[in-house]
């Protein structure tokens, strides 16, 4: 509520990837081993990256130690724009413009 408007919060709702910045998009890891890991970059630098995986753990890996490093473009969030009314996403942005932080 405090940074973002009310066009782009239903943005946020409706379609999710539309609005995710950069700092926010999945990350995709596969170790030489072929584990995949997936979670929210945290820090990145020339050679290590550190994120939080899908069970909130924090994992930071070498880049050189990765076969695949691939930053996703679709968001995790599912899009609302099916599941909820048009009322209801408008209570939901409503809400969320009411949060100004402290």
């Amino acid at each position: 509520g405090a940074i973002r408007s009310a066009a782009s919060l239903l943005r946020s709702l409706t379609d999710p990837s539309s609005q995710m910045m950069p700092i926010n998009r999945p990350i995709r890891a596969v170790t030489r081993d072929g584990k995949t890991i997936t979670g929210r970059r945290l820090n990145e630098d020339t050679y290590t990256v550190q994120l939080i995986d899908d069970q909130e753990r924090l994992v930071s890996l070498t880049k050189a130690d990765l076969r695949e490093y691939t930053i996703l473009t679709a968001s995790p969030m599912p899009s609302y724009r099916d599941q909820l009314s048009a009322d209801e996403i408008a209570d939901v942005v409503a809400y969320l413009l009411s949060l100004k932080g402290r």
